[in-house]
Order: C-alpha cells, then structure tokens, then sequence
C-alpha cells in the first residue's frame, strides 16, 4: 500500500475525501513521497503529519448537499481520533477548548 492510498484510506473511513493537494500538504509534513510504500520506517512520520492535518479538515463542513446529491462526515469520530492521537504521540491538541490560552494585551 502507498503512502497516499494510506492516508486516503485513512481518512475515509471518517468519510473524508482528500483532495491532491490535502495529500500533498500532508506528505510534506511528513517528509515522505506519496508513492513511496507505508512501512514501520514511516508509518510515525505519516501519521503524526495525518494528525496534525486535522485542524484544517475540521474547518470544513461535515455535509454538502447539492442537486440531491449529498455527502457528510463524521466529525465526532474524527475529533476522538485526532484526540487519542494527540495523547498519544505527545502532540499539542489544537482543537482542546479547554486548555490554557495566551492573551498578550
């Protein structure tokens, strides 16, 4: 399995489609090539930039609905997979409403 078909495997099973240039901004992040193969050597780097790229996702509706057409997501699920990842890996919870804020006057 490639890397892009990884993280779009990933986030579809939230009911997320990521567009190129998601992929892009993601393996970036992660310092990886997309066609590249998901291996143990990796598989940290990818998910920590996956994880990091779920702020930008939640800005997004979670449905559209056009000439009977309608798409929607699971934003729930998402947001307690971005947490327990973030727990995880250590990593500063950009979405945690609770936690402490700056304010420079």
């Amino acid at each position: 399995m490639t890397i892009k078909e990884y993280i779009s495997n990933k986030f579809q099973s939230f009911g997320i489609q990521v567009s190129e240039a998601d992929l892009l901004d993601i393996s970036f992040s992660a310092n990886v090539i997309l066609d590249d193969c998901i291996s143990f050597d990796n598989l940290e780097n990818v998910i920590v930039a996956l994880v990091q790229y779920v702020p930008f996702l939640m800005s997004r509706p979670s449905s559209v609905s056009e000439s009977g057409f309608s798409m929607s997501w699971d934003k729930d699920a998402l947001l307690s997979f971005y947490n327990a990842m973030c727990k995880r890996y250590g990593l500063r919870n950009e979405l945690d409403a609770n936690s402490p804020k700056i304010r420079f006057l």
